[in-house]
Formats: structure tokens, sequence, C-alpha cells
């Protein structure tokens, strides 16, 4: 009788620490999901500011003037016009290559935090040993 009862209060006592593993391992799963939704917001503005760079590169190599476009209506442009947006373009070039870099390392942070969160994850689920995996 004894026995049962100290089986019975185990099971009491262990359910209880089931329960708040359950809502660790809820709460975890979250975190995880918002840092995946964040990783990828961080990637399309990666994409983005890529384009716009790429753009801006491309219209500072088509900005040399040749000989059909050295004459707009009836006039040539002004060295001072051409080298001033050729300034600005090339500032923009700087700004978005800034802007990328700072983008990979918010990424760069969001993975290894999302990959901390996840073998902390790994470790709460029961039946989860990690080191039981199958090597591919």
């Amino acid at each position: 009788m004894k026995l049962l009862f100290f089986c019975l209060l185990l099971v009491s006592m262990s359910v209880p620490a089931v329960a708040g593993n359950e809502k660790q391992i809820f709460e975890l799963e979250a975190v995880i999901m918002q840092q995946q939704q964040e990783q990828q917001i961080l990637f399309q503005r990666f994409q983005m500011l890529q384009e716009l760079r790429r753009h801006e590169i491309t219209q500072i190599e088509q900005a040399l003037p040749t000989g059909s476009d050295i004459i707009i209506n009836g006039e040539a442009p002004k060295y001072e016009d051409t080298a001033r947006q050729r300034k600005e373009r090339a500032e923009r070039v700087h700004r978005y290559t800034d802007e990328l870099n700072e983008l990979y390392m918010r990424y760069q942070e969001t993975e290894n935090e999302r990959r901390a969160l996840i073998e902390q994850l790994n470790g709460l689920k029961p039946g989860k040993d990690v080191s039981a995996e199958p090597k591919k």
C-alpha cells in the first residue's frame, strides 16, 4: 500500500513538471517562429537593397556620355551636373553597401540566436536524444 501511495505521489509530482516543460517548449517554439519571421524580413530587405545597389551601379556605368548622348534638348549637359549626379550615385551605392553589411550581420545574429533556441528546445523535448540522431 505504501508503495502504491509513493508511486502515485511521484506521478502526481511529475505531471506539473511535464506541464511546465510543455509550456516552456511552446514558448520556445513561439520565439523560434518570431526569429524566423524576423530573418525573413531581413532577407527581403537585403534583396531589395541589393537590387537598388545593382541598379545604381548600372546607372553609373551607363552615365558615361557617348557622342549621341552629349546633346540633350539642343544643349550639352554641364560638367558640374554630371559630376554631381555621379557623386550622388556613388554615395547611394556606398550607403546601400553599408546597409547590406548591417543587414547581413543582423541576419547572422538572429540565426545564431535561433540555433541556440533550437538546441535548448531539443534538450527539453522528451525522447529526443540529439547524439542518437543518424549521421548523413
